[in-house]
């Protein structure tokens, strides 16, 4: 009888961690003294921190997992898939556990607010944009929105994508280039109307819900950017992703983007970033 695998051995990490190595540090130590509860059935079999440049860390384990009969069998016919989805989901447990130690609080001094609003996105420089239409079944908390009503077509919502590859992030006094290849990066959309406080109706628009990454286990990365609107989770799981590989794009391929803090798409308008322009990139 054919004896299929029994254990699986995973390296996961996390990069660019917005924490010195010395806190990251602190918290493997806190997390391995009580044997990493979070990602059971998966045993810890070592793990380490490293720092990075701008006060940032990285964290790596290595795991050992158990596999049932069902599971190994799995695993023995889809190696490569049965992997990437253990991994995966050891990712983002690890990752929900690591931002969950963040304090919910944060300091009000006016320094804090300074360097803040300087390490916010103020426009962006897409590739290849483009958008995509969907109408989809999609389950909404009900606390999600006070000021606008999602809006229902044959028990369907109406979602905006714009995708692209984002290229540069302008903030107050520096810039972030992407090299290649660039992220895939999208802001999502929903078709609401503005639901006054008199209870009364108003205009129609496209709401802001917030932005993904095309892998959601990278989607960590988007704080350290300045994005602290990401799609909630509820949400994120529900979207599919032929988004990346439907849109209509655009030309020309550079695309700036600017009035990132406004809600509606109506008012977060871009324009073509021509070779001559002021604007474009060297």
């Amino acid at each position: 009888m054919r004896k299929f695998p029994k254990t699986l051995k995973l390296l996961i990490s996390l990069e660019h961690l917005p924490m010195t190595e010395t806190n990251l540090k602190q918290i493997g130590l806190d997390w391995e003294s009580m044997g990493f509860p979070f990602l059971r059935p998966a045993v810890v079999l070592d793990w380490k921190t490293e720092p990075l440049a701008l006060g940032h860390s990285k964290l790596e384990l290595e795991l050992i997992l158990s596999l049932r009969f069902w599971e190994g069998l799995y695993f023995w016919i889809l190696p490569k898939q049965f992997s990437e989805s253990k991994k995966n989901h050891l990712t983002e447990s690890l990752r929900n556990k690591l931002f969950s130690q963040k304090r919910k609080s944060k300091p009000n001094s006016i320094f804090h607010q300074w360097k803040k609003f300087g390490n916010s996105p103020l426009s962006l420089v897409w590739m290849n944009l483009g958008y995509i239409k969907l109408r989809m079944e999609l389950d909404l908390e009900s606390n999600l929105f006070t000021n606008a009503l999602p809006l229902s077509f044959e028990g369907e919502k109406k979602l905006y994508f714009r995708t692209g590859n984002l290229k540069t992030i302008h903030y107050l006094f520096s810039k972030k280039e992407f090299k290649f290849p660039y992220p895939k990066f999208a802001e999502v959309y929903i078709k609401t109307r503005d639901k006054h406080s008199d209870e009364s109706l108003g205009k129609v628009f496209y709401t802001f819900l917030g932005y993904l990454l095309e892998k959601s286990t990278d989607e960590y990365l988007l704080p350290y950017w300045g994005f602290e609107l990401i799609l909630p989770e509820s949400i994120r799981k529900q979207i599919p992703e032929e988004i990346w590989n439907l849109t209509n794009s655009h030309a020309p391929s550079l695309w700036r983007e600017d009035h990132l803090f406004e809600k509606e798409l109506e008012f977060r308008t871009v324009y073509p970033v021509s070779t001559s322009s002021l604007n474009h990139l060297k």
